[in-house]
C-alpha cells in the first residue's frame, strides 16, 4: 500500500508533468492605438501605432476598403509595440473610414476595423463678418471652405494675443456656424484656424478685432428717400441715423434716382454724432436725338412738256442760172445784172429820133 504522504508529491509531479507537455501557444499581436487616426486626399501623413507582439523583423501596414485597392505604407520604424509609417494618399482616393491592418512576417495579420479616416483636404475660403469690435460678448460667424466636417475647434491667433476660442453651432463638409466672445480682446488682426479631430490645423483668413469706441452720424437729404450707404455697406434711407460707428473717418453716398450721387468722408467722434445735410442735384438729361428733315413733298402739277415741232423751210430755193452765168470763181450780183439792163434801154430811149 501506498504511503498517504507519498500521494500528494506523485500527483504535483504528474501536473508540472503535463504542463511541461503542452503546446506553447504564442500571445497574438494587437492594435492599441493610431496617431493621427485621419488623413487627407492629395498628402502624405506620417502615422504612429502601438500595439503588442509585432514581428520585430519585418511587418508591412496597409489601408483597406471593399472595393477599392489597398494603400501600402512605407515603414521607417518599427519594434514590437510601435510602428511608425507614411501613407502617400492621392486625390483620387475615396474618402471614408479604411481598416488598418498590421502584417507580420509569418502572414498573421492584425486589423482595427474602421481605424483609419480619409477626408478631403482643409481649406478657408471666406469668414463674415471679417472684423468685430473689441468687447463685443456675441460675435456671430460663418465660417465657409471644404474639407471641414472632421473641425472640432476653431479659433483667432495672434502671437502677440491670446487665442479666442469660438463656440461651434453646427459643423457640416462645406460650412461652419458660431460665436466669438470678444470681451477683453486687443485690438488687433488675427488668423482664422481650425483643427481637426486628429490635431491638424488650418490657417488661411484673417479677422480684424477693432475698437470698441463709436459715435454715429445723423444723414438728411432734400429730397428725403434717399439710399444712404456708409463705407459701401447699404444703411437705410434718409433721414435717418446710422450708430455704432467706429470712431474715425467714413465714406457716406446718397444715391436716389433721377438724382447724382452725393458723397463725403464723415470724421466720427466717440460718443457724438456727426451731421449730415445733403442737397441732391437732379439729373439734367441733354437730348440726343437727331432732328428729322421735312418730309418731299410731291408736285401738285406735271410738269410742262415742251413739244417740239418740226416746220417746213419757208427759204425760196434759187433757180439754177444758165450756164453763162458767172461761176463760183467770179459770181455776179444779179442787182448789178438787172441795174445794167435798165441803164442800157434807157439810153436807147433817150437816143431815139
Amino acid at each position: 500500500m501506498m504511503n498517504h504522504s507519498v500521494l500528494p508529491v506523485f500527483l504535483i509531479g504528474s501536473i508540472l508533468l503535463l504542463v511541461l507537455a503542452a503546446p506553447v501557444v504564442a500571445e497574438s499581436s494587437a492594435i492599441t492605438g493610431i496617431s493621427p487616426a485621419v488623413g487627407y486626399t492629395g498628402s502624405t501623413t506620417s502615422v504612429t501605432i502601438t500595439g503588442t507582439n509585432f514581428n520585430e523583423s519585418s511587418v508591412k501596414v496597409r489601408l483597406v476598403m471593399d472595393d477599392e485597392s489597398n494603400i501600402t505604407a512605407s515603414v521607417t520604424y518599427h519594434t514590437s509595440t510601435e510602428i511608425e509609417c507614411k501613407f502617400t494618399i492621392s486625390s483620387s482616393r475615396t474618402t471614408g473610414d479604411w481598416d488598418l491592418v498590421v502584417i507580420n512576417e509569418d502572414g498573421s495579420e492584425v486589423v482595427e476595423s474602421e481605424g483609419f479616416g480619409i477626408r478631403d483636404s482643409m481649406a478657408l475660403t471666406s469668414i463674415s463678418p471679417t472684423s468685430a469690435q473689441a468687447n463685443d460678448d456675441s460675435v456671430d460667424f460663418t465660417l465657409e471652405g471644404s474639407g471641414l466636417s472632421d473641425v472640432s475647434d476653431v479659433y483667432l491667433y495672434n502671437e502677440d494675443d491670446d487665442n479666442i476660442t469660438a463656440t461651434l453651432d453646427d459643423v457640416n463638409d462645406d460650412e461652419i456656424t458660431g460665436t466669438f466672445d470678444l470681451t477683453d480682446a486687443a485690438e488687433d488682426t488675427y488668423d482664422v484656424c481650425v483643427v481637426d479631430s486628429a490635431g491638424t490645423e488650418e490657417c488661411d483668413l484673417s479677422f480684424d478685432v477693432t475698437t470698441d469706441a463709436v459715435g454715429s452720424i445723423d444723414v438728411s437729404s432734400s429730397p428725403s428717400g434717399a439710399s444712404i450707404y456708409v463705407d459701401s455697406e447699404y444703411m437705410g434711407t434718409t433721414p435717418d441715423t446710422v450708430d455704432d460707428l467706429i470712431e474715425g473717418s467714413h465714406k457716406v453716398v446718397l444715391q436716389m434716382t433721377g438724382y447724382n450721387d452725393w458723397g463725403k468722408i464723415v470724421t466720427v467722434t466717440e460718443g457724438d454724432t456727426s451731421t449730415v445735410d445733403a442737397d441732391l442735384v437732379a439729373i439734367t438729361t441733354v437730348p440726343t436725338t437727331v432732328p428729322t428733315p421735312p418730309p418731299t413733298v410731291p408736285p401738285t402739277t406735271e410738269p410742262t412738256k415742251v413739244k417740239t415741232t418740226t416746220r417746213a423751210s419757208t427759204t425760196a430755193v434759187l433757180t439754177t442760172w444758165p450756164e453763162d452765168t458767172p461761176t463760183e470763181e467770179s459770181p455776179a450780183d444779179p442787182a448789178l445784172v438787172i441795174g445794167a439792163v435798165g441803164i442800157g434801154l434807157g439810153l436807147a430811149a433817150f437816143r431815139r429820133p
